[in-house]
């Protein structure tokens, strides 16, 4: 005996089987891409606009204890390092150097400042005052002592300063994996920028003090490019994150190839169940 297929039901247990397999791709695709999304555990989370609290307690190159908001009185770029990083930390505090040197701006016309705070509670202020002298004559031209400086702090206000920031980092054996770039606030201490990476232009710094002085919050537009490319331990440098970026391009791809095939299934079928009715 032969056996017909009922009419109207052709293809639906293949185009089922197929969506079934992609769903499984899917959610294999899924795993990695999840997995180098959660991976930016090390990178700076915006807190654009928001207030940095005015009772974190830093200590100067003095060992002296001072209060965040007794020194944040003017536009201020922050970066947040260790004085014994053998990473990114040098090159960024090098390149702030070559950019005050660069730099048009005069601290005593335009006030400003940079403040480098290490996340590091062993660092000391004898260590913190050796780095300022030494980035200071690295800097090429003369500029009084507080145009940079350099505190540290004990582990409880570390942590306040960081969530302030969005400055995400962690232990890596006897050093720490952290993003590198700057921090821009306000003189009332709002976050109005982030700069990211160890190298920048100028210009992006002259408009960082600038935006900071009329407490203009200017959204990051390297986001994508942060995005793109993660810190490398080994190699101590940014580079391309390929997985992250395939596994993103593949999950969107199938969900867009699931979408279009259970449409085009339901339109066949409604075509079938119309023709169906005027026979």
């Amino acid at each position: 005996m032969r056996i017909e297929k009922p009419e109207g039901k052709t293809g639906v247990c293949g185009v089922k089987t197929m969506m079934g397999c992609l769903l499984a791709l899917a959610m294999l695709v899924s795993v990695p891409a999840m997995a180098q999304l959660n991976e930016v555990a090390i990178e700076f989370d915006e807190h654009l606009g928001e207030i940095v609290p005015g009772d974190i307690v830093l200590i100067d190159e003095d060992g002296n204890e001072v209060l965040f908001s007794e020194f944040i009185d003017k536009p201020t770029l922050m970066t947040m390092v260790y004085f014994e990083c053998p990473g990114i930390c040098v090159p960024l505090l090098n390149e702030i150097a070559d950019i005050l040197g660069k730099s048009r701006l005069d601290p005593v016309k335009q006030p400003f400042q940079f403040v480098s705070v290490s996340f590091e509670p062993k660092d000391t202020s004898e260590m913190a005052k050796t780095k300022q002298e030494n980035y200071l004559k690295l800097v090429g031209r003369p500029l009084p002592t507080e145009t940079w400086r350099f505190f540290t702090a004990d582990q409880e206000n570390i942590d306040k300063l960081t969530t302030a920031l969005g400055f995400k980092y962690k232990r890596a054996g006897k050093e720490y994996t952290h993003p590198g770039g700057i921090s821009i606030l306000s003189p009332e201490r709002k976050i109005v920028r982030y700069l990211y990476g160890t190298q920048f232009l100028p210009f992006d710094f002259e408009m960082g003090v600038y935006e900071a002085s009329t407490g203009t919050v200017r959204p990051t537009t390297a986001r994508l490019l942060q995005f793109c490319f993660s810190y490398d331990p080994e190699g101590r440098t940014y580079v391309f994150n390929l997985a992250r970026v395939v596994a993103v391009v593949m999950l969107t791809s199938v969900a867009f190839f699931i979408a279009f095939l259970i449409y085009s299934t339901r339109t066949r079928r409604g075509k079938e169940a119309r023709s169906d009715g005027r026979r």
